[in-house]
């Protein structure tokens, strides 16, 4: 039985981890910062090349070849993964400048799945042979694949700063990368400068490089000032749109869509928000894009559309955000090994220009050892013209083709490679004709040859190269930009009522607080309430316009009509709406209608003084109308609506600061000149002027209304201007009382009030149900 070893099992599972880890980060998930090729990718295109020889001019073939000859040479990592990559290169809504030429279903901006390996096929495009075509020139570095068997190129010899044009995204273990695509002209002209001036700073290149282009265009909403953190940063977030133009008044064409977005989920989403009713500016929403993007909304007659896209904006992926986050592998002192990190703009363009110069003058190396292998043959023809007859006497002389090439190296001074050559030319080619060639292409080599020590010598002189190849690919393959920078000021502003079919509602409210919404009623005994509750406030106003609730805990809470459910049943308690303290109840609304509100508008000044919350004087004017509240200890105030016709929290605004355990017994919305009629339970009556109760700018204690003696609460009050009409009060033994200036004379407000029950007490109040109509 074989021994056992003990192992640390934290250790072993930390050990393990990490080189999972590691190896996730570096042969999967990162792009490298020289050609921007995550392995799988640089993988694919290499194999297409070299091994199937996909060339542009060339057949396409399965992708189904393409995918196994990857995946049995160079990446083990499932068919599936492959695909999707070589798919994904193919897309060009997926990359700005797509790298394989694909033939057949690849998948589709509605988000719809490419056909099977075994029914498409693909070549390379013209750009990806400008990352492959110096492969074979000796200007990168080989390791061996998984297997060990063949060679793989560590890095792609890229003459297209291909990360920043194509962009990446990738998660791995601990971080993720995401680049946006960018304009490749643009970035070209970022190196070029860079190259002119090597110390530019960052801000230098955003001159060149302002944003990213995505493929499927659309609109940039970024400040010039984030924009510019972002690539000094290498992290940031891109707010995009979805282009859009209108024809005629009746239509509303979006002709792109943001970049990683399904189209067809966006057109799915506007369908359901137009079902729902949320934006009645709309009537439909067609799909026609074909090659080109084309979705067509059905604008309702008189309907603004800018209201109608910010809804949409807002509410659905035709607004949506890019997070950048720059991170790649940079090469180390080893060139099989990177290392991730995060970079920004500067960085990037450096760092590809850097491996450029190295491509190039490896590429002039590699060139000039060949001309140096064939002027050294060369030189060996040359050095037997002169001699031809002897050179034919000694090699037919010869006994052998061993004897030949000694005594051709004993006589003329060749090595064994110079007389090799010599003995594997044909005759003919020693004809004097021949012989002029020879020695006019050794004349060619060896001015090459020198051409090439003397840019090997002058690194001013490869920077000149590196720069005229990158001027030559911006001619062949650089377009206009797709992406508009728009910038913040594209943002469309918009209410929350824009999106409310407007109509006429009533607001009922019960003493209860049972709260719903009707399209109308014949008269109050016909609205349906629970048993034992009754109608106390039948409000009407505009779906969207507010309605208040004024509670006795002193707060306010607002919410537009249209949010108040519809139903002929009994509604709702308004406890649902908002969040209610225990014990919290409803003693005033108030419907924000314009039309429902007293005539004295909000812009027009009272001629009284406005006080702050404690009593101090404020320099302006107050503007009517007002809502009057009492509490039980007698105190009053009186404040504008100004603050309160906005839908507020569920938490609502405090509208009276209340000390103790008091509370409001009713808020009530001020018509005109009218009188308070107030009633305590022990049985005192209070009649004074509205005017006489101070206005407030905010939450405020008030003054006193009327002086309530320690033993006694204010019952209930009412506003009236009526002579005849006031408070009905009941009393212990069943008697009505009415508080109305025709039986108690008015005075002013913080007395005692009159005492009307000298044995007993007012047992409750009797309130008429507020009715308030528009028109």
């Amino acid at each position: 039985m074989p021994e056992t070893e003990s192992i640390s099992l934290h250790k072993t599972a930390r050990k393990r981890y990490l080189n999972y880890a590691l190896s996730v980060i570096t042969s999967r998930a990162l792009p490298d910062i020289r050609d921007g090729l995550k392995p799988v990718q640089r993988r694919i295109l290499y194999a297409m090349f070299t091994n199937l020889n996909l060339y542009p001019d060339g057949r396409h073939r399965k992708s189904a070849t393409i995918v196994g000859e990857t995946m049995g040479k160079y990446h083990p990592h499932g068919d599936t993964a492959i695909y999707d990559a070589m798919v994904r290169m193919a897309q060009d809504f997926s990359l700005r400048a797509p790298l394989v030429d694909g033939h057949g279903n690849f998948g589709s901006l509605d988000g719809d799945n490419p056909a099977a390996m075994r029914y498409t096929e693909a070549k390379l495009r013209p750009l990806a042979m400008e990352l492959l075509t110096e492969l074979r020139q000796d200007t990168v570095e080989y390791r061996d694949t998984f297997d060990g068997t063949l060679q793989e190129p560590v890095v792609l010899p890229a003459k297209v700063p291909n990360m920043l044009v194509n962009g990446a995204s990738g998660i791995a273990v601990g971080m993720a990368t995401n680049i946006p695509p960018h304009n490749l002209g643009e970035v070209v002209d970022a190196c070029l400068h860079l190259i002119d001036d090597p110390d530019a700073s960052a801000e230098a290149l955003w001159q060149h490089v302002p944003a990213p282009d995505f493929p499927t265009g659309g609109a940039i909403l970024n400040t010039k000032e984030e924009l510019r953190e972002i690539y000094a940063t290498g992290k940031g977030t891109i707010e995009m749109r979805g282009g859009y133009r209108m024809k005629g008044k009746t239509r509303a064409i979006i002709e792109s869509v943001p970049y990683g977005v399904d189209k067809s989920k966006i057109v799915e989403s506007i369908a359901d928000h137009i079902a729902d009713e949320n934006v009645p500016q709309l009537s439909n929403v067609r799909d026609e894009s074909t090659d080109d993007v084309r979705i067509v909304l059905e604008l309702k007659r008189g309907s603004d559309a800018e209201a109608a896209m910010a809804y949409l904006f807002k509410h659905t992926q035709l607004q949506h955000r890019f997070h950048v986050n720059m991170t790649c592998l940079v090469p180390t002192e080893r060139a099989d090994v990177g290392t991730p990190e995060r970079v920004n703009l500067r960085t990037i363009v450096q760092h590809f220009l850097q491996f450029r110069l190295g491509v190039v003058t490896r590429r002039l190396r590699h060139e000039l050892q060949k001309l140096e292998t064939r002027i050294h043959l060369l030189e060996g023809f040359e050095t037997i013209f002169d001699a031809l007859d002897e050179t034919i006497a000694m090699i037919r002389a010869s006994t052998n083709k061993k004897d030949a090439q000694d005594r051709l190296m004993d006589r003329f001074g060749l090595d064994t490679t110079q007389a090799d050559a010599v003995l594997d030319t044909k005759l003919y080619r020693l004809s004097q004709m021949e012989i002029e060639a020879i020695e006019e292409e050794l004349e060619a080599k060896r001015t090459r040859a020198a051409e090439i020590r003397a840019l090997l010598d002058d690194k001013s002189a490869r920077w000149d190269m590196v720069r005229e190849e990158l001027v030559q690919v911006k001619s062949d393959y650089a377009d206009d930009r797709r992406s508009e920078i728009r910038g913040p000021d594209a943002a469309i502003e918009y209410t929350e009522a824009d999106y409310i079919i407007e109509s006429d509602a009533y607001v009922i409210v019960t003493r209860d607080g049972w709260v719903k919404r009707q399209g109308s009623y014949t008269d109050l005994d016909s609205i349906r309430v629970r048993d034992g509750d009754e109608v106390g406030w039948v409000l009407e106003g505009s779906t969207r316009a507010t309605v208040g609730f004024f509670t006795n805990y002193g707060t306010c809470y607002t919410v537009r009509i249209n949010d108040i459910p519809s139903t002929t049943g009994y509604g709702d308690p308004v406890q649902k709406l908002f969040s209610f303290d225990d014990g919290e109840r409803v003693v005033g609304v108030v419907s924000f209608d314009d039309r429902a509100l007293p005539p004295g508008r909000p812009e027009e000044p009272d001629q009284q003084q406005l006080f702050d919350e404690n009593g101090v004087a404020e320099d302006e004017e107050p503007h009517p109308p007002y809502v009057v509240a009492l509490t039980k200890t007698g105190q009053t105030t009186r404040f504008t609506v100004e603050g309160f016709m906005e839908p507020s929290t569920r938490s609502g605004r405090m509208f009276m600061r209340l000390e103790g355990n008091d509370e409001v017994v009713r808020a009530l919305l001020a018509q005109g000149h009218e009188h308070v009629c107030a009633a305590s339970h022990g049985g005192r009556v209070l009649i004074f002027p509205v005017e006489q109760v101070s206005v407030y700018k905010g939450p405020a204690k008030g003054v006193i209304g009327m002086r309530i003696q320690d033993d006694d609460r204010l019952l209930g009050a009412t506003l009236s201007d009526m002579a005849r009409e006031g408070l009905t009060v009941v009393t212990n033994n069943g008697r009505e009382e009415i508080v109305r200036t025709t039986k108690y004379d008015i005075t002013n407000r913080g007395g005692k009030g009159h005492v009307v029950i000298k044995r007993g007490y007012f047992a409750e109040v009797h309130y008429e149900p507020i009715e308030v109509k528009v028109g």
